[in-house]
Order: C-alpha cells, then structure tokens, then sequence
C-alpha cells in the first residue's frame, strides 16, 4: 500500500465523509432534543434527492442555487413534519417508543410511495462541471467531491458558531439538555422545537443533494441515511462534534476498505468494527450515555 495510494482514499474518504457527517448532524440534533431517532430524517433525504434532481434538471442548472433551493425546501419539509406527525404526539405525552415507530412508518410511506410512482426509473443529475477531475500531482480527485467536501466544512462551521453565539442557537442547546426547562424561563419551546427540525431538514436536503449528484436517485435513496447513523453512533448519540469525526473517519475507512478488498465484503467489516466498538464502549467516542431512549 504505497503513499500515494493512501493519500488519494484520504481525499475520497474525506470528501464521502463530509456527507455522512451532514447525516449523522441531522440526525443526532433531533435527538439531542427529543431523544428518539429520527428515521424520518431519510424521508427528508429521498424527497430532497429528487427535488434537486427535479430543479437542476428543469429550473437552475448551476449548483449552488440549485443545491440552496433544495436545501430550504428541506427544511420546510422537516418542519411540515414536525407540525403534523410529532408535535402532536409530544403534546399528548407519549412514550419516546411512539416517535420511535412514527418516524419509520413516516420513512416507509415515502419510500413505498416513491417505488409505485417512478421504482422502476433511475434519474442521475445532470453534469454541473465542465471537467469530472483535478489534479494534484499524482493524484486525482472528483471535483464535485471537493465541492462537497467544501460545502460540508461551511455548513458545518456555521451551524457551530449559529449554536454557540446566537440566542436561538443557545435556547436549542438549552432544550438539549432539558426539553421542558426552558419553557419555565420563557423560551418558545415548540418555536426551538421548530427551528431544529427546519435546521435538521436542511441538512437532509444538502445530503439528499450530494447523494444524488453522487449516485442516482431512487426510491431508496434514503437508505443511504445508515451511514449518518452509524457515524452518529461511533461518534456518540447526542454529540454532534462526535458524529462529524466518526463520518469523517467512517468516509476514510470505507474508501480504503472498498479499494483494498471490494465493496461487497466492505459493510461486513465496518458493521462487525462497529459491535465491537459498542461493546467496548457503547457511548461511542465522545457521546453520553442515555438510560431511556428509543
């Protein structure tokens, strides 16, 4: 395994992996807050993966416009969502095992919904680059990758200092640690409740981009959502620095396993990294751990 090897899977893992910590963030800031997991955050995913496709094919062919109206529209869909599917279950104060089971009937009538209407099409993105490629000296790098790879560290910077230093950020930090406290100090709870899931979908949106143009869009595009978790896990539930580094680190793994031995025996080795690393320690790498969740 020469250098150059190394340093190429690097770039490609780095850049995959920037994606899979847009996942693991989406998904993790929900639970932050409600602590359940959010399977609906998939549903997001696919709807904005052919959104996207749907507006780079028909209405923007550049991709920043395109990938920024796909984006909000994400989270006005996430937030959709949370109005009419979980605000009134936590209203009722219902167990978490009813969000639980909502968000993955809410991911299944998506996915099952866009399999009777176009299962049977696969719609790649248009080209949105003149050349695929750069190059580094002997290296060879996509170049939608680095602007993935761009766009994920901007996005991921500025929701950092959106939750450390603004007033809105630090009531969703505050609800974080307790969803019913701020309430009694005169925070808008269903308000923050609100702006988490619009950013979470917003996420989604930016991810459901980036898988498109990096794949092709069906149906089950959303699935691809498993690496965001697994990121969220290995990098604790709960910690959103925590799932940045773990789909950072699960993009460089899965690049050079896939390389080194195929992609079929690559899922098998980073589940089984996975077990293990959860027997070990079953907060993951900087996360807590959690006596009731679901």
């Amino acid at each position: 395994m020469n250098m150059d090897f190394i340093l190429q899977q690097i770039l490609n893992g780095v850049s995959l992996g920037g994606v899979y910590a847009l996942e693991a963030v989406g998904f993790g800031i929900i639970f932050n807050i409600l602590k359940f997991s959010n399977f609906s955050h998939g549903a997001v995913l696919t709807i904005c993966a052919y959104i996207g496709f749907f507006i780079s094919t028909h209405i923007v062919s550049q991709m920043i416009p395109a990938l920024v109206i796909t984006a909000v529209l994400g989270g006005f869909i996430a937030v959709l969502l949370e109005k009419l599917v979980f605000r009134p279950i936590r209203i009722k104060k219902r167990p978490l095992t009813y969000f639980f089971v909502t968000s993955i009937t809410v991911m299944m009538i998506v996915q099952k919904t866009f399999s009777a209407l176009w299962g049977r099409y696969y719609f790649p993105y248009p080209e949105m680059m003149k050349s695929a490629v750069t190059s580094f000296g002997e290296l060879v790098v996509s170049k939608i990758y680095l602007m993935m790879l761009a766009i994920t560290a901007i996005v991921l910077l500025g929701l950092t200092i959106f939750l450390k230093k603004t007033k809105m950020g630090i009531a969703i930090r505050a609800a974080s640690s307790d969803s019913w406290a701020p309430a009694l100090m005169g925070v808008d709870t269903d308000f923050i409740i609100s702006l988490t899931f619009f950013i979470a979908g917003i996420l989604a949106g930016i991810t459901g981009f980036f898988l498109g143009m990096t794949y092709t869009v069906t149906p089950f595009i959303g699935e691809l959502m498993l690496k965001g978790i697994i990121a969220a896990i290995i990098g604790g539930m709960g910690s959103l620095g925590g799932g940045v580094i773990a789909g950072i680190l699960l993009g460089i793994t899965e690049s050079i396993i896939v390389a080194k031995v195929g992609a079929s025996v690559t899922p098998i080795l980073i589940y089984l990294s996975i077990f293990v690393l959860l027997l070990v320690r079953p907060q993951g790498i900087s996360g807590k751990l959690y006596a009731v969740k679901a």
